[in-house]
């Protein structure tokens, strides 16, 4: 499953380049490109549907924690298929660090 998911977010982000970047000879292969990206989406939709159901029987069987593990990881998938979308552009996102606490005065 993660591998998937990381090869669509490169996927995606392969896709922003031939759009938007500066090599004209890039943006012929878009097209290919998306097909790609259609290709992984429909796998991990399918795994998905798959860990779905998978859950829906375990419960049923009364194996709640199995059910709940198999619901995650469909949310999971859903949430990377769902999660960025489908940018145009990379995501440029800066450092998330917290900001260092100020030093006590002195006198």
């Amino acid at each position: 499953m993660h591998d998937r998911v990381a090869e669509l977010a490169g996927l995606r982000a392969e896709l922003a380049i031939c759009k938007n970047g500066p090599r004209e000879s890039r943006r012929d292969t878009a097209g290919q490109v998306q097909e790609q990206i259609d290709r992984v989406r429909g796998e991990l939709d399918a795994e998905a549907g798959e860990l779905e159901k998978r859950a829906e029987q375990l419960l049923a069987d009364g194996q709640d924690g199995a059910a709940g593990t198999a619901r995650e990881e469909a949310r999971a998938i859903r949430e990377a298929l769902d999660g960025d979308g489908e940018s145009d552009s990379p995501k440029r996102a800066g450092k998330k660090t917290a900001a260092a606490a100020k030093p006590p005065q002195t006198r």
